[in-house]
């Protein structure tokens, strides 16, 4: 039969386990520090116990973020399979940050996202003019989470509008840290993943923030603030940049995990989803 869900998100009156305040978004569930599990492409390949395993792991985390890809295809069949494993899961429960990635586009002329996404994840509307709900802000009391819709970049029109709104949000922000999530990466991780138009535009204004997650490439690569995850995506064979240094790379399936601790650096931890192992660590320095 097919189900009809709601994720929980930033784009309603209420998120489980948060107040809303002037400050934006404050945790009331873990008030001494913010911790956001992170994955990159997903394609419908984690299980239930996959995410209860992670959910075991992990007790405190406050926040599930998805750099694109969750599911093979935005199309029915795709997204009830979704539902099949996370509804039950102990993540479900759980606020959702969602960003769209090429597969959860329709294919054709008109590439586009099905109107039942913005259903699914009611994000906020305060996006640029064309993709409000898929390109947003969040605010918490210690920083500024910006999603980028990296899907319709290649028209001059979106790119212009988008590169606008990036600069708009990164200026406003204040004290707060900036952390940017993305499909496509500005840096590729994979061999024939390079994208010319978003390395262009948006490397210089990205890298004046503090972190940036994307997926898209199927390889793990970590260039402080650009961080690529792949969570079960088939792996691809890193990329070797001849004129950066890399400070860790892999191709094993891995996910993130962001903790803000009150009054201290935050640190991202990245673990292998097969048994949880941290294979890689760093400072989020402001």
């Amino acid at each position: 039969p097919i189900q009809t869900y709601q994720f929980h998100t930033f784009g309603t009156e209420t998120a489980p386990g948060f107040s809303k305040t002037k400050e934006g978004w404050s945790n009331t569930s873990t008030p001494h520090s913010l911790d956001i599990l992170f994955f990159g492409d997903i394609h419908n390949n984690l299980n239930l116990k996959d995410y209860n395993s992670i959910a075991q792991r992990h007790p405190g985390i406050d926040i599930v973020a998805q750099a694109g890809d969750w599911m093979e295809r935005g199309q029915s069949y795709y997204y009830q399979s979704l539902l099949c494993e996370w509804i039950p899961s102990k993540l479900s429960k759980l606020p959702v940050i969602n960003c769209p990635g090429n597969h959860e586009y329709r294919k054709g002329i008109r590439k586009s996202l099905p109107n039942d996404w913005y259903t699914w994840f009611p994000h906020p509307q305060n996006g640029t003019v064309d993709h409000k709900g898929s390109m947003y802000y969040i605010d918490f009391p210690q920083l500024r989470f910006i999603v980028i819709d990296t899907n319709p970049l290649n028209r001059i029109v979106h790119l212009t509008r988008t590169l606008t709104w990036i600069q708009e949000a990164i200026n406003t922000t204040g004290d707060r840290h900036i952390i940017v999530m993305m499909h496509h990466p500005v840096l590729s991780a994979a061999k024939g993943r390079f994208n010319p138009l978003i390395y262009a535009f948006l490397r210089h204004p990205l890298g004046k923030t503090d972190l940036v997650i994307s997926g898209h490439d199927h390889s793990y690569m970590r260039h402080m603030p650009f961080v690529v995850l792949n969570s079960a995506g088939k792996p691809k064979t890193p990329k070797q940049h001849k004129h950066l240094t890399i400070e860790e790379q892999a191709i094993v399936p891995v996910y993130s995990i962001l903790s803000f601790p009150t009054h201290q650096t935050p640190i991202l931890r990245t673990y292998r989803i097969s048994d949880g192992y941290m294979i890689d660590s760093c400072y989020v320095h402001h």
